[in-house]
């Protein structure tokens, strides 16, 4: 028994040392070449065996060597080449040849009514992905899109939660704020007039159509530009369920200080002997104060205002879920989402909740369908406040008025103006949201090449907005049973309620057809009419003196103190639309288009205007003498012009006919007063106001480098609105306000230049790195010998919205310098602002010594962003930045005593003249004198708070890691991406300390927010 097992194991060694012989036998050493199509080798090409991990690169000749057996297939790839397979047959050299990749001038990129390949364009154009806006980690669409595009500029106004940025394209475009700036939103097909309802999870794709030739397709609603964005849909495949989670903690950036009691005392008293008045606290009281605060807190209080309103930490979570199906006839995508944001001060948050259903349908091979659902709802919570801004209160309340007595009782602050009972018990706002949008279309194929598209799509607005404002009780800080009567309180409780409803329809009718002669000639045509109407009705209703003040309904108020109101308009576009573009041999490029458009804002005889557009492009890179170039390493060249018109017919409604007010007097009549109802005309009516037209002109180019690895784009343009609406003077005997008028004309210059950068090394590095920077300056060029004057001015022949006003020269030192020195006022001492007296009269005057003193708006912005992998991590980052623009100083940022009892920002505290100072340190100071009676000198808008708001800012820094196959496998799970991420989080500029470049002392700040998320696929 024991030689048979014995034998039977030699048996399987030699058995097993056969296979072994057998497989070696069947791997064979092949070697080979990679190159070019030019014949150029290829060095750290990757060759790897399909279905293994076996891999090797390609040396600096473009040779390698590899083990393979017969029938395996090897896969060459290199950064900017097609991929290309060799199956294995008896060779054992390999001659590789990979073909220069054009993917990216391939792409498909969605334009007005159609698609199309991107080396077709002969417009401005730019698209950022789905990557890169989910990637931003916002919850917000408008801010994800800062620096992400050049000639889009994003401002925000703060990082309150749910708030808006404002996106411009190329400068501004009209005077008016009656939305005509903003630029046109579509989603998937449909208007839309909020991007930020969407979910950035959601979305596919954002372009940007940002010159005429591009818009006019649009007419008279893309003066200001266009965005479309695309939703994602579901792809044939298996089904997959996607879910993701976020956790993220927000703090302010910055935060300007203020100063402590002590110094607080010793500067108001400076502050009231310079105007003259006596000290108010006597030097006994300073000296003692922190010790009596020791021991009597609560009547000598020490209040760190900002420190006890705003907090250091906002959280926010983020959920999604997504369900994804695509079977050959239909397929599905829904998504839900659920984001919740608090502030940085208590009961203020921000909620969104979105959900939807996206469906395609295949009926056959000519006709398909989609039909899709979405909703939004979102609730934003905020508190009453005194001045109804709670940055106001936490920076101006000084430190000598308490905030919590120590019994844990609401302070009084100053005369019960106390944000942090205010915030607790003064009632609440409320603004709920809710959209609805549905969507379907219907695509017939019935010949080669010709689409014809029919849509509709309603969408159904209801919002909610509740005031109820609560009267706050003080009691007396020594008897808490004693209630204590303040000054800064409503009379009484009260509640407003308003009730908006928004119905919009979209349809549409779209013949597309695409086609090629000879494969020479490529022919694309659009033709369409669209149809947009929208009602819009509201209701108010408010009620006062309310007795139960935990109970806001309106009919628990008095029916005493009620009041009510509702309007209501309607506004129909109707359009007809045309575009047809024409390409030789791929190498020149003609388009035209244009769209006719009636809008019943305007008087029949105004009511219809067409808008015209033309483009061309040379592809020089396709013409047969460009191929000897190519060897230099330009793969694509192309240039392109654009001109064409959009309109903007957002002007108001109907501002061709007379208002009439109507409102009751009150006549004593027989004994008794009545009050009959009378109306008057407020305004004159002009019957011929009509489109503000934008007329624009693009020259650019695109081209790509070195295997397609480096791609340029730029443009410069001009463009110029004109008929802007202006309201100009009328002789006073009419009687009427001045009438809106066809009048002015504003002109916007600039340029937009986008590099982009995208390699390997070896097989597990990849990297991509992109840049972009764009200016436009917009002047003011007709407003017929009218201007419109203040901090901010628009003069003809000057920049838009310039800074207005006297230009400094230092600050007063001596008595005998303000003697023999103009001045604005009498007041005026050593330490005030020094203005210089341009007509050289004698005396410095707002009406004949201010001045143009350069733009406010943004210059130069720019924007960086990076991204490396190497396995199954990554890192990437996002810049953004404004390299040129002057911003003023908030007054609540350098001024003390504001209202003349405010707190003193550190900013100056030691950096202002003063007559303790020696004269030296005074010719050193930077600031004012302390002076309530020369404020409105030393404050005056001037160059003196004018200062370089330039800045940079890293906006998104993250760390991602994918779980491999083998992990994922063992989890059950398709996928698995852990990730964490900062936003905001350095900011580089000349800004004085505790101040933001971006908004203004007592704005909601810009937050700094880190965050942790996963996403998991199933």
């Amino acid at each position: 028994m024991y030689k048979l097992l014995l034998n039977l194991r030699c048996i399987m060694c030699v058995i097993g040392l056969l296979l072994c012989l057998s497989t070696y036998a069947q791997n064979s050493t092949i070697s080979g070449i990679v190159k070019d199509e030019s014949g150029k080798p290829i060095p750290g090409a990757t060759l790897q065996i399909s279905g293994t991990t076996a891999a090797t690169s390609s040396d600096f000749d473009g040779s390698f060597k590899i083990l393979a057996a017969k029938g395996n297939v090897i896969i060459a790839s290199f950064m900017g080449y097609d991929t290309k397979n060799v199956t294995i047959s008896d060779q054992t050299t390999l001659n590789i040849v990979l073909k220069t990749s054009n993917k990216e001038l391939q792409e498909v990129i969605v334009i007005g009514y159609g698609s199309a390949k991107k080396k077709d364009l002969t417009g401005a154009i730019a698209t950022v992905k789905s990557q890169e806006i989910a990637g931003r980690r916002t919850v917000q669409v408008s801010d994800a899109l800062q620096g992400a595009m050049a000639g889009v500029t994003v401002t925000r106004n703060g990082a309150a939660p749910g708030s808006q940025s404002k996106i411009r394209f190329r400068g501004v475009t009209t005077l008016g704020d009656t939305g005509g700036n903003d630029p046109l939103i579509i989603v998937d097909g449909v208007p839309s007039g909020n991007i930020d309802y969407l979910n950035p999870d959601d979305i596919e794709s954002i372009t940007a159509l940002k010159d005429a030739a591009s818009t006019a397709i649009y007419g008279s609603r893309a003066a200001a530009g266009v965005l479309l964005v695309t939703t994602k849909r579901a792809k044939t495949g298996k089904t997959s369920f996607d879910y993701s989670y976020e956790y993220a903690q927000a703090s302010p950036v910055n935060q300007p200080g203020t100063t402590g009691a002590v110094r607080y005392m010793q500067l108001y008293n400076e502050y009231l002997s310079n105007d003259g008045a006596a000290p108010l606290y006597s030097q006994a009281t300073i000296n003692n104060y922190m010790a009596n605060n020791a021991s009597t807190p609560d009547l000598y209080p020490d209040t760190d205002w900002q420190s006890s309103i705003i907090k250091n930490n906002a959280p926010r979570i983020i959920h999604n879920l997504a369900f994804s199906s695509g079977a050959e006839n239909i397929k599905t995508r829904a998504t839900f989402g659920y984001s919740s944001s608090e502030a940085l001060y208590d009961n203020r948050g921000f909620k969104k909740l979105n959900a939807g259903v996206y469906n395609d349908f295949k009926f056959n091979s000519k006709l398909t369908a989609s039909f899709d659902v979405s909703a939004v709802r979102t609730e934003s919570k905020d508190v009453n406040i005194f001045n109804n801004n709670i940055f106001l209160d936490a920076r101006i309340m000084p430190p000598i008025f308490d905030d919590y007595y120590s019994d844990g009782r609401f302070a009084l602050g100053k005369d019960g103006r106390n944000a942090l009972a205010q915030i607790s018990e003064g009632g609440f706002k409320k603004d709920i949201v809710s959209n609805l949008t549905g969507r379907i279309a219907v695509n017939f194929k019935p010949l080669k090449g010709l689409t014809l598209t029919g849509q509709a799509a309603p969408t159904l607005i209801y919002s909610s907005s509740k005031q109820f404002i609560k009267v706050v009780e003080f009691t007396d800080v020594l008897d808490p049973s004693k209630k204590v009567a303040v000054g800064q309180q409503p009379a009484s409780s009260s509640l407003r309620e308003e009730r908006p409803y928004y119905y919009r329809f979209n349809g549409q009718f779209v013949a597309n057809y695409a086609n090629s002669f000879s494969n020479n000639h490529n022919v694309e045509a659009t033709v369409g009419y669209e149809n947009n109407y929208s009602y819009n009705e509201t209701i108010t209703a408010s009620r006062a003196t309310y007795t139960l003040s935990n109970y806001p309904y309106l009919d628990v108020g008095l029916p005493t103190f009620r009041d009510n109101g509702g309007s209501a308009y309607e506004t129909a576009l109707s359009s007809y639309f045309g575009r047809a573009s024409y390409n030789f041999k791929n190498r020149y490029y003609l388009q035209a288009g244009g769209r006719y458009d009636g809008s019943s804002r305007f008087n029949e005889d105004q009511r219809w205007a067409f808008f015209p557009s033309l483009g061309a492009g040379w592809a020089v890179s396709e013409e047969p003498f460009f191929k000897s170039v190519k060897e230099w390493g330009v793969d694509f060249l192309k240039f392109r012009g654009s001109w064409g018109q959009s309109g903007n017919e957002r002007i108001g409604n109907y501002p061709y006919q007379a208002s009439i007010n109507l409102y009751n007097s009150l006549f004593y009549q027989n004994g008794a007063v009545v009050a009959p109802t009378s109306g008057s005309q407020v305004n004159y009516a002009v019957n011929d106001i009509t489109w503000e037209t934008q007329e624009s002109t693009d020259i650019g180019l695109d081209a790509t480098f070195l295997k397609n690895r480096l791609t340029v784009s730029g443009d410069v343009f001009y463009k110029q609105t004109k008929d802007i609406l202006l309201k100009l003077n009328v002789p006073l005997y009419l009687g009427y306000e001045a009438p809106f008028q066809n009048a002015g004309k504003v002109s916007s210059k600039g340029f937009e230049a986008t590099v982009n950068w995208s390699d390997s090394i070896g097989e597990d590095w990849k990297y991509s790195l992109g840049a972009n920077i764009a200016d436009a300056k917009t002047n003011v060029d007709d407003l017929k010998g009218t201007s419109i004057l203040g901090d901010t001015s628009n003069i003809e022949g000057e920049e838009f919205a310039a800074w207005y006003g006297y230009k400094s020269n230092g600050i007063f030192q001596t008595a005998a310098e303000v003697a023999s020195s103009p001045v604005t006022n009498a007041s005026t001492k050593p330490g005030d602002v020094k203005y210089v007296d341009i007509d050289g009269d004698g005396k410095v005057t707002p009406d004949k010594d201010r001045v143009i003193l350069g733009g406010s708006l943004p210059r130069y912005t720019f924007g960086f962003n990076g991204r490396v992998t190497y396995k199954t991590m990554d890192f990437s980052f996002v810049a953004y930045g404004v390299g040129k623009q002057q911003v003023r100083l908030s007054n609540y940022a350098v001024q003390p005593f504001q209202e003349t009892f405010g707190n003193v920002p550190t900013l100056i505290d030691g950096n202002f003249w003063s007559t303790s100072n020696t004269p030296e340190q005074n010719a050193a100071s930077e600031y004012p004198r302390l002076s309530n009676a020369s404020s409105g000198n030393n404050y005056a808008m001037s160059d003196f708070w004018l200062v370089d708001g330039s800045y940079l800012r890293i906006k998104n820094i993250t760390f991602g890691y994918n779980f491999t196959k083998k992990i994922t496998d063992q989890l059950g799970i398709q996928g698995l991406r852990l990730y964490v991420a900062c936003n905001d989080v350095f900011t580089f500029s000349k800004f004085p300390e505790g101040s933001d470049p971006e908004v203004d002392a007592i704005s909601y700040p810009i937050v700094k927010t880190f965050m942790t998320g996963l996403n998991v696929k199933f």
